[in-house]
């Protein structure tokens, strides 16, 4: 795998891999954003926030050191889109094969789709539940047919289906898709005996709790939402999740990061601890 140097890790993450349950990998992508910037900054701002929590979770009950979780650093952001992508579709297939849960810091939102094409590729018929503030589903836009806001387009034309929870911004033809679904319902549209791939973009958040985001969305959701959600899904085989759309210059408080940091903290103890 190729890597760039890194001096952070996720919090608790110092086993290696081969004992790991669940490796980190950073993909500070950052080349198709149209509002403003800062993704590329979203891996080692997250890592320096986890400092900040404790790696007990008190809502699932475990310990993150006792979890066994590898931090492998970053890949290189400066290669072509279409070599990022294609890598972290190698490094996904390779962690899930091995066994291992996969925890992907991004980056912008396109990265979904290496990682989807990843565990497509391991494991064979793979869910994909979006939590994202905006559906995503346009078939090109401004040319481009892979970037952030077409992700969950090509997204679905490689997994067994995509349930997109949270959406509140659409392009006019997405809005009549059946891809949909409410805090409510989400768990009805997918199966249990099926793997599932969890996109966590963070602008699904009400902007007033986590304003640090690429394309922020007034009327989002909750911290706590998210968290019963996760409660929700651990009767269903969660095999990975991205974290996306953090944009660290836009929220100089930092509260946006150590959002970020908590929701992974509490995801790895939920579905893998």
């Amino acid at each position: 795998m190729n890597v760039t140097s890194r001096h952070l890790s996720f919090l608790a993450s110092h086993i290696p891999y081969q004992r790991a349950r669940v490796a980190i990998l950073g993909v500070p992508l950052e080349r198709t954003v149209s509002f403003r910037g800062g993704t590329s900054q979203g891996p080692s701002a997250i890592r320096y926030a986890s400092s900040s929590i404790e790696s007990f979770s008190a809502i699932f009950r475990c310990d993150l050191s006792d979890i066994g979780v590898c931090d492998l650093g970053d890949l290189d952001p400066e290669a072509p889109l279409g070599d990022i992508l294609e890598e972290l579709s190698r490094e996904t297939e390779r962690i899930l094969r091995d066994g291992k849960g996969l925890v992907v810091l991004g980056g912008e939102h396109t990265v979904t789709l290496g990682a989807i094409q990843g565990a497509t590729a391991a494991l064979g018929r793979v869910q994909v539940l979006v939590f994202d503030a905006h559906s995503d589903l346009r078939d090109s836009y401004r040319g481009e047919k892979i970037c952030h806001a077409t992700v969950s387009r090509r997204v679905a034309e490689v997994a067994e289906r995509v349930v997109i929870v949270g959406a509140r911004s659409f392009f006019g033809p997405d809005f009549g898709e059946d891809h949909f679904a409410t805090l409510g319902t989400f768990a009805e549209r997918l199966s249990r005996e099926d793997p599932i791939w969890l996109s966590l973009d963070l602008d699904v958040l009400d902007p007033g709790i986590c304003p640090g985001v690429t394309n922020p969305e007034p009327g989002g959701f909750s911290y706590r939402d998210l968290i019963e959600a996760f409660r929700e899904l651990r009767g269903f085989r969660v095999v990975g999740l991205d974290i996306v759309e953090l944009a660290p210059p836009f929220d100089p408080s930092g509260i946006s990061a150590v959002t970020a940091a908590k929701l992974v903290q509490e995801a790895i103890c939920a579905f893998w601890g």
